[in-house]
């Protein structure tokens, strides 16, 4: 039904539950959709000059044996592929045959699959693409995370693990089985770091990579040997972070981040480059760096990475190793927003980096932009939740 006033269209998406997730292509002119019934969804949007904007639907198939909790678009540069994530403890990957019939549920193929390595679900799932390359990260309900890539960059049939480790340990484990967990992964997705940080030597095909771990976000970064290490950790949360998102942008000369927690406020952060690369950064006291182990297959033909490694915080110590390209990075906090009165879900900046818009228990779509004076403020709020939208 569309809402001539507020500019916006609903319709029925037609699955039998609970949609958890759901992702844009590159160009904004696909979705797909994921939900509890098990099923994906793929929507075309109308791009006809004075036509209507409408959605299509392109395919619907079952996915997974259980609820599928992530979904996203891989590309543009490397094919027309989904992946998705689901409690039956599988990431499958999906790639489009236009030969098949629409609405034949047999469009998307599955390319590859990956089982979990501590049979414990993933929990989020994220791309990045630098040119034609292209990595996977995931990350399991216990804290698991793992990076992936291809075994040629042409064919996604093959992939293999270049780094594995858990990013958050309570006492000697993982989270205690009765816990709340939130994990989340995301990539920054610009083909460059900002020119702050090169500028202070950052190696320019350094990939940046957020992982919420509970109450924790950190930024992972590689450095000139293509080896992950933690350039910055994001303070403040009081609870689960649900949700973490970078903004585009990169010639503003910092990187702006913004997270979602489940204590009812949105943050939003400045990560800026010091000149200094050399030098150890300290990390918060009570945490130390290890190893992540690389786990990919030896004598790979084709790596974009490498041999990488992260190094993350565990219990005990201080202090990041130096290296080359290994910089200090400076975390401002910039505003805390709570608006919506109670938890926030998901937070996604505009295309052009501008404009934030974040989700909640409220069932209010809320926009929030930067004033003149430098203070973030909302701009809009859309009531989903309400019935005579």
């Amino acid at each position: 039904m569309a809402d001539p006033e507020r500019g916006f269209q609903t319709f029925s998406h037609g699955h039998q539950d609970l949609v958890l997730a759901v992702d844009f292509n590159f160009y904004g002119t696909r979705m797909v959709t994921a939900s509890s019934d098990q099923r994906l969804k793929v929507w075309d949007r109308n791009t006809k000059k004075g036509a209507t904007e409408q959605w299509t639907l392109v395919d619907s198939w079952r996915a997974h044996d259980a609820e599928i909790v992530d979904v996203k678009w891989n590309g543009p540069l490397s094919g027309i592929h989904i992946g998705s994530i689901s409690e039956d403890g599988r990431f499958r990957l999906w790639a489009e045959d236009v030969t098949e019939t629409p609405n034949s549920s047999r469009r998307f193929k599955p390319i590859y699959q990956h089982y979990s390595e501590t049979k414990v679900p993933f929990m989020s799932l994220d791309f990045k693409n630098q040119l034609a390359d292209t990595i996977l990260a995931l990350v399991s309900r216990d804290g698991y995370l793992t990076i992936h890539e291809p075994s040629d960059p042409d064919r996604l049939t093959e992939w293999h693990c270049l780094t594995a480790s858990y990013v958050y340990r309570a006492g000697n484990g993982g989270p205690d089985r009765q816990d709340e967990t939130s994990f989340r992964v995301a990539w920054h997705k610009e083909p460059l770091p900002c020119w702050q940080a090169i500028a202070a030597g950052l190696d320019r095909r350094a990939l940046s990579l957020a992982v919420a771990a509970m109450d924790t976000v950190r930024i992972y970064r590689t450095d000139h040997n293509r080896q992950f290490y933690v350039a910055a950790e994001l303070p403040g949360h009081r609870g689960l972070v649900r949700d973490v998102a970078w903004a585009n942008g990169s010639m503003r000369g910092y990187d702006l981040l913004a997270t979602a927690c489940k204590d009812g406020a949105i943050r939003v952060f400045e990560l800026h480059a010091s000149p200094q690369q050399q030098q150890p950064q300290q990390q918060p006291h009570g945490t130390s760096t290890t190893s992540l182990s690389t786990v990919g297959p030896t004598g790979s033909a084709y790596s974009a990475l490498g041999s990488p490694h992260i190094q993350h915080p565990l219990a005990g110590g201080a202090g990041v190793e130096a290296g080359p390209g290994r910089i200090i990075h400076n975390v401002r906090p910039m505003a805390e927003l709570v608006g919506h009165h109670g938890a926030v879900w998901r937070v996604a900046f505009s295309q052009a980096g501008d404009l934030l818009v974040s989700t909640g228990d409220d069932g209010a779509i809320r926009t929030w932009k930067k004033s003149h004076t430098g203070q973030w403020l909302e701009y809009a709020e859309i009531g989903a939740g309400r019935a005579d939208v």
